[in-house]
């Protein structure tokens, strides 16, 4: 009977080694898994390291991510801040395997700041609304430049439709260096993501034009190259940094802004709940809507990024178009 129960146990640890042995293109976030596994259809499994409801912001990596880190043939990283849970275990990776986003060439000049609001709680004002500076530093480390909730560049670049053409281009070419025999597939793969980004582009873009003078408040500063991309007018943000909750005198100040710019939504994640957002639309009348920067309920596969994309637009649309 041992021998049996050791049996099981052996097999069910090298059917759980195959399983993780066939994350074959790893990203750090699910958003990049979009992109990813759209490029990778056909050709190579796509697997995710954050899993739903948990946020990059605070993620601790476990032993079997370890085990997908070193099976994986393929790994996407922003390489900055964001998934810096990554940045130790990666080093021991061969760099001809690693994906950094934040260095692939024509990616920097397209990078937004985190729209800083230096409103320390002695009362010093500085930049509240969510207008990019034009005096940004060419190269966006989060060491420097730092403010005081500890970042500069908006490294949510996955809402970029430009970053993320980049993204999946070097996808293609990595895995066309791979898998030589697969190469007119993964041209087709990336074709076919570029026609959906496009199409999908001007259907959100024709959505939300009619609420682009809707100003609204984000829960944190994660959206500015989708606002960028389909002009909204976000006139700010409860936080840069989503482990970090805004003081008294910086809600007050978010009260005053709110009345004045007639906002209509206040958008809560549904990675983090913050109460302050459903007591400021108390008090203010103003509308809560929800974003998800992840894309949770997006499932990964051809035409994923597109959807993820819809999905942040619907949600926009749901709560200001009311």
């Amino acid at each position: 009977m041992k021998k049996v129960f050791k049996i099981g146990l052996i097999a069910g640890a090298l059917l759980s080694c195959s399983a993780i042995s066939q994350a074959d293109v790893l990203t750090s976030v699910k958003p990049l898994g979009f992109i990813a596994s759209s490029i990778a259809q056909g050709v190579e499994n796509t697997q995710v390291l954050v899993p739903p409801g948990a946020s990059p912001h605070d993620y601790s990596l476990k032993l079997s991510d370890m085990q997908k880190i070193k099976s994986a043939d393929l790994i996407v990283w922003v390489g900055e801040d964001i998934d810096a849970f990554l940045a130790k275990p990666i080093q021991s990776v061969d760099p001809a395997k690693v994906i950094n986003i934040a260095k692939i060439p024509g990616v920097q000049p397209l990078l937004l700041k985190a729209h800083h609001e230096h409103f320390h709680e002695e009362g010093e004002e500085g930049h509240q609304h969510g207008h990019n500076h034009s005096h940004e530093h060419e190269h966006g480390h989060h060491h420097h430049d730092v403010d005081e909730n500890g970042l500069s560049v908006n490294w949510h670049l996955w809402y970029s439709p430009q970053i993320s053409r980049l993204i999946a281009e070097q996808i293609a070419e990595k895995l066309t260096v791979a898998y030589p025999d697969k190469k007119e597939l993964i041209a087709k793969n990336l074709a076919d993501f570029n026609q959906s980004l496009s199409t999908q582009s001007d259907k959100i873009t024709a959505q939300l034009a009619p609420l682009k003078e809707k100003g609204f408040f984000v829960f944190h500063d994660a959206y500015g190259y989708f606002n960028q991309a389909y002009g909204l007018n976000q006139t700010g943000y409860f936080t840069i940094n989503p482990l970090v909750a805004p003081g008294a005198k910086t809600l007050a100040h978010i009260k005053e802004e709110i009345t004045e710019h007639h906002v209509n939504c206040l958008f809560a994640e549904p990675q983090f709940t913050p109460k302050v957002i459903e007591s400021l639309a108390k008090e203010t009348g103003a509308k809560v809507g929800r974003l998800d920067p992840i894309g949770d309920k997006v499932e990964l596969g051809a035409g994923s990024y597109a959807a993820f994309l819809q999905a942040t637009a619907d949600s926009y649309a749901q709560c200001l178009g009311q």
